[in-house]
């Protein structure tokens, strides 16, 4: 799996919150330790399945859900007698949460797609980046723009879907200090 275990996990580390929330890929070469109650291949689909408090390290990054599922390009069959290719797309279900120093998203489910290079965080998503905070029901970022589109289904006021986010301001201070 050349690519397939550590850039698709390294891929589906959802990361990179600013003042309006957006996800990035986490593009780090670092080693993927990931852990789990079990572990399943099924390589006649082509897709490995991780289930029971899963948990996905890399540097210091943390990716945490019930069950993670990596799909790979189905191929025809090589010498090798494999006919999957490269992961095209990962799923982490059940309570996901995405956590590094200074960002933490939360969501029920959360898919990243090889081919259209999007993230989808989906049910009760939270996106929080030091004091900012901003809430749907469907995140969906393009990791190559940090293009991020944040949905919702609930009613406000005017009985239109409303997102909702707090954002503080940067303050003169928060400009004189170094960034890391």
């Amino acid at each position: 799996m050349k690519r397939a275990m550590a850039v698709a996990i390294a891929a589906s580390l959802l990361g990179g919150l600013s003042a309006a929330p957006a996800l990035a890929q986490n593009s780090s070469s670092a080693p993927v330790d990931i852990s789990a109650d079990e572990q399943e291949t099924i390589s006649s689909q082509c897709k490995t399945i991780f289930r029971g408090a899963v948990e996905v390290l890399q540097e210091t990054s943390r990716l945490r859900a019930a069950k993670m599922t990596l799909y790979n390009q189905k191929k025809a069959k090589s010498g090798d007698g494999s006919g999957c290719g490269n992961v095209d797309r990962v799923e982490a279900e059940g309570e996901v949460f995405y956590v590094t120093p200074k960002q933490t998203v939360r969501g029920d489910r959360a898919t990243y797609d090889y081919a259209s290079n999007t993230i989808v965080v989906t049910g009760n998503v939270i996106a929080i980046q030091g004091q900012d905070v901003a809430r749907g029901d469907r995140m969906v970022v393009n990791t190559k723009t940090n293009d991020v589109r944040m949905e919702s289904t609930t009613k406000g006021a005017g009985k239109k879907n409303r997102v909702r986010a707090v954002v503080y301001p940067s303050t003169a201070d928060d400009a004189s200090k170094p960034k890391p």
